[in-house]
């Protein structure tokens, strides 16, 4: 091979059994996986096509008596994605994993293809709300409405900082003003609080000298 195919992962299934095995296992996994990315032609030792299945592969990992098993398939030729994988203790591959596998090489295309649909239509979105429906669901959907959330305390946030610095005020002269804590105007200042319309209106107005308009759309 002129150059290494990359191994990448799907989800946090291979992580979770990499971080529980020994560390002589962690070792023959790596040797094993220098071998899938460095060499063209791989031996069946080593990675095997499961009977049955739409190009799903086993990655075979022997240490001692012990035998692991590691599900992937190839995406382009040139990408090894590795899914669930799990200590074999009979001679047969246990259905449920294969399964489990299968469900998440679909997942992993599904994923694939639809961010490949919204990376076109961000292309050719014709302003930036489009992009927004695009990348978190219009307005009204539970990611859309965390988006909107943690947007409008970055500005509340920003604000208050540019404010008070414009004021010439410190974080606890400002709360001294006000009648609170400089450590809850740090954490409005830091996104890391919600506030009160009331309270928005008296450190603005009271404390800073700002007007606040408020715009329901």
């Amino acid at each position: 091979m002129t150059t290494e195919r990359q191994i990448i992962f799907h989800g946090h299934y291979f992580q979770d059994f990499y971080l529980k095995v020994s560390d002589s296992v962690k070792n023959k996994i790596g040797y094993v996986f220098r071998i899938i990315k460095t060499v063209d032609r791989i031996s069946e030792k080593f990675l095997k096509h499961l009977d049955g299945t739409d190009g799903l592969y086993e990655i075979r990992v022997e240490v001692g008596s012990n035998t692991y098993r590691i599900f992937c398939c190839f995406d382009k030729g040139n990408l090894v994605v590795l899914f669930n994988a799990f200590h074999k203790k009979t001679q047969k591959t246990p259905k449920q994993e294969i399964e489990l596998a299968e469900k998440l090489k679909n997942e992993y295309f599904t994923l694939k293809t639809n961010n490949m649909k919204n990376k076109e239509a961000i292309r050719n979105a014709r302003n930036f709300d489009e992009i927004l429906n695009i990348q978190y669901g219009k307005i009204g959907t539970k990611k859309r409405d965390k988006f909107e959330e943690k947007a409008q305390y970055f500005v509340i946030s920003e604000t208050l900082k540019d404010a008070r610095h414009e004021a010439k005020m410190t974080q606890e002269q400002l709360a001294d003003k006000v009648g609170t804590k400089k450590s809850y105007i740090s954490r409005l200042e830091n996104g890391k609080c919600d506030i009160q319309l009331s309270t928005l209106y008296r450190i603005f107005e009271d404390g800073l000298g700002r007007q606040i308009s408020l715009l329901i759309a």
